[in-house]
């Protein structure tokens, strides 16, 4: 045999044998959550770079094209991309800026409604937050948790939503149960994953009735990043509120939910003006919207009267501040009852 022939008969050979090399079968899922499709890590840090470029369009440090590109590779991103977007919407909460933050929790709600992976949503509600530390946008974070909490808990109890109705067994689709006849915990539990008309319908009737469920799940919906359901969510929650005691109310004042301290100042201002010295520690609420929340019920209590702080106070100036709210709460109660002086100590 000639070396020619040699050659041939060797590559002929070759390749009619399969190939052994980089024949390693690639994973069917991500080792997130089942699912989600197998990435590899150039996969990954191209999503991990859209969503940094997002924010770094939402601070303003991309301009022109490069921005509106920015802005568009982000919209486009589908659920492959919740990992990144997790890690991102922590990556965001350590810095000062608020817009990145809440429109990336936005888009990993609107991906998160549509799951049915109980392990995609364990994955999220374990890592929002992780290695984050304190931070201005802790109540986003929670509150993200317990959406996804809420989720995860409706998949246990046989809740996947309203998007294939499930069937008799003679294969006709079931009409969704009414929320009249739906118990306060199934109520809250599916405000946590349904959209649109079926929303607004759950959220009223919730507003009517009692249990530890009921505010949260009003809280949740007032803090929605749709503007119609955020303005219905916070009317329910303070018509909810002012049907409540003032112990309640006052209960609610110190409520780890940004939405319940926020609703709790207002029904105070509106309804409740004796609580009203309970409104000046919310002054120093380490959240800078109840702060502002606190400061506008105070004024409207005081008919206009503005003791502050400013919006950019540092702690000193709240303190001189709730100093003087505390002198005019003071003031006010002797003058409407002059038997009864203001004591912070009986509060």
């Amino acid at each position: 045999m000639t070396t020619t022939t040699l050659v041939l008969t060797l590559a002929l050979f070759a390749a009619d044998q399969p190939a052994t090399k980089n024949t390693k079968e690639k994973p069917k899922h991500s080792p997130y959550a089942p699912s989600l499709p197998y990435l590899t890590k150039e996969e990954e840090d191209k999503l991990d770079k859209i969503v940094e470029r997002y924010i770094q369009y939402d601070i303003g440090r991309l301009q022109g094209k490069e921005a509106a590109q920015a802005l568009k590779d982000f919209k486009a991103l589908g659920p492959e991309a919740i990992p990144s977007l997790v890690r991102g919407l922590n990556r965001a909460a350590q810095i000062e800026h608020s817009c990145p933050v809440l429109v990336i929790a936005k888009k990993l709600d609107h991906l998160l409604a549509a799951s049915e992976d109980p392990e995609l949503l364990e994955y999220v509600k374990d890592n929002i937050g992780s290695g984050v530390g304190p931070t201005r946008h802790a109540g986003i974070l929670k509150d993200l948790r317990f959406v996804v909490s809420l989720r995860k808990n409706a998949l246990a109890r046989g809740e996947r939503g309203r998007v294939n109705p499930p069937s008799t067994s003679h294969g006709t689709p079931t009409r969704p149960r009414s929320p009249q006849v739906m118990s306060v915990a199934e109520l809250a539990e599916a405000a946590s994953i349904e959209r649109g008309p079926r929303l607004r319908a759950l959220l009223i009737e919730l507003e009517k009735r009692r249990g530890e469920e009921v505010g949260p799940a009003l809280a949740n919906a007032a803090a929605s990043y749709d503007k119609e359901i955020q303005k219905l969510g916070r009317d329910l929650l303070d018509r909810h509120l002012a049907r409540q005691s003032e112990a309640a109310v006052k209960e609610k004042l110190h409520h780890e939910l940004v939405e319940l301290r926020k609703a709790a100042t207002r029904v105070i201002a509106a309804k409740m003006p004796r609580l009203g010295g309970e409104l000046i520690d919310l002054l120093g609420d380490d959240k800078e919207e109840v702060r502002a929340a606190a400061h506008e019920a105070l004024v409207k209590l005081s008919r206009g009267q503005d003791f502050g702080p400013a919006a950019n106070a540092d702690k000193k100036q709240i303190a001189e501040a709730q100093a003087k709210w505390r002198s005019w709460w003071e003031r006010k109660n002797t003058l409407s009852n002059p038997s009864s002086r203001y004591n912070p100590a009986n509060r």
